[in-house]
């Protein structure tokens, strides 16, 4: 049976990861047939004015900070505790958020557990610059409160951004709507790297985008600094050049001169390594051992799983588990969020450029390919191109719109609630 299982869905990957290559090959110039060489739907998109970015920028600082204040009322309201504005980020240090503060304030080599730097599995931006704001504010937990703010106020600026260029203001407003109302979207006020994450990546894929090969190198590389799958921008900027120059609808000569050009672009595109390489080199500093972070993930039980069996424990344990609120708080979540996005990349694989499809896919797959997985709300919650996907669904639909930001809204509250208090929201 579990042979079978991983075969059928690994079938079903192969099968539309394939259609997706096929429809890039054809967005490239390539002469295939339909449906893998229907144009894209015509889309009027806008660039948004230095004042209506300023909004967004502001909005979702001050969104922020009444999510922050709620939260407070929220918690104390609940649990009945009493507990002052000067403890708000105590109770945000939740889960992975100490090991931040204590790496911020202690360093790589300083934070040890069992006399081992176990921790070396966090990346170092995120960490570096929590440091150099408590230089400024001298609680380490509210320097890296404030650095997710200023990340999230200028990643919703690239996230609108993007949006509003490529599908319209009205699919951007839709989809930013769409993001802060995710119900794990809470993390992005948290001493966490979601924030610096949808910085990075938004901003790698709105340069991108715009063909500024040299700053999407430079967000690529931060991103690559951020989390592990930041390099996964070097997909999104070859899939956008080779759509870009379309060398396939070319001559022999043409088609030989296209190529060239983008193997000019090569170290441009591929400079997200670069970010890697940052962090190997601190892994090598503190233990001699360049890939010593993955010994430390093997303490943390993780490491790489194909997504079938992934699924399977996913549903054992939304069965089975225990603790029957573990169930609804993690392993439920989990498990629904799956088919979800599953489905929604389905519904829009020829609505899209192959940069957002390509990318959108291969980072919801490896979000769901980690042996012991705990945190998959979270990590799709820097899924950039699925909300611009649901955004585009939604197109003329303003009451199922309203229904789902509703009904996400309360969910976000209910596994905040749950992740103040200690619950498995993580």
């Amino acid at each position: 049976m579990k042979f079978v299982w991983n075969g059928l869905a690994t079938a079903c990957f192969i099968a539309f990861f394939g259609a997706l290559v096929l429809r890039w090959l054809a967005q490239g110039g390539g002469a295939l047939p339909a449906p893998f060489s229907d144009p894209l739907p015509r889309r009027a998109g806008i660039q948004p004015d230095r004042r209506t970015l300023w909004k967004v920028f502001w909005t979702a600082i001050l969104f922020r900070v009444a999510a922050a204040l709620g939260s407070l009322l929220l918690y104390c309201m609940l649990s009945g505790s009493k507990m002052s504005l000067s403890d708000l980020p105590q109770l945000w240090a939740r889960w992975d958020a100490p090991h931040y503060i204590h790496l911020a304030e202690l360093g790589y080599g300083g934070y040890l557990e069992d006399g081992q730097p176990l921790f070396l599995v966090f990346f170092p931006l995120y960490v570096w610059l929590t440091r150099a704001a408590a230089l400024l504010i001298q609680d380490t937990a509210l320097a890296g409160m404030m650095v997710s703010f200023l990340c999230f106020g200028w990643g919703s600026v690239y996230f609108y951004r993007l949006g509003a260029e490529e599908y319209g203001e009205g699919t951007a407003r839709r989809a930013i709507l769409l993001l802060w109302s995710f119900p794990f979207a809470f993390f992005f006020g948290g001493i966490m790297t979601e924030s610096l994450f949808l910085l990075t990546t938004a901003a790698g894929l709105y340069q991108i985008r715009r063909h500024r090969w040299g700053r999407a190198a430079l967000w690529g590389i931060l991103a690559a600094m951020t989390r592990m799958q930041g390099v996964l921008l070097i997909g999104a900027a070859c899939a956008e050049m080779f759509c870009e120059g379309k060398p396939l609808a070319k001559h022999a000569e043409e088609r030989k001169r296209a190529f060239l050009e983008i193997g000019k672009r090569l170290p441009l595109l591929a400079a997200p390594i670069l970010g890697s390489v940052v962090y190997f080199l601190l892994n090598f500093h503190i233990t001699g051992d360049p890939f010593a972070f993955t010994d430390m993930q093997r303490h943390w039980s993780q490491g790489f799983q194909w997504f079938p069996g992934v699924l399977a424990y996913l549903a054992r344990n939304a069965l089975t588990w225990q603790n029957v609120l573990t169930r609804w708080e993690m392993w439920i979540p989990e498990l629904v969020l799956f088919p979800v996005f599953a489905l929604l990349l389905w519904k829009s694989w020829k609505k899209h450029r192959s940069m957002f499809t390509l990318y959108g896919t291969v980072y919801f797959i490896l979000n769901y390919c980690l042996s012991w997985l705990l945190s998959a709300g979270r990590y799709l919650s820097c899924a950039v191109p699925c909300f611009f996907f649901a955004a585009d669904e939604l197109e003329g639909k303003p009451k199922r719109t309203a229904v789902l930001v509703a009904v996400m809204t309360l969910l976000q509250w209910l596994f905040c609630y749950r992740y103040l208090c200690w619950g498995q929201v993580m």
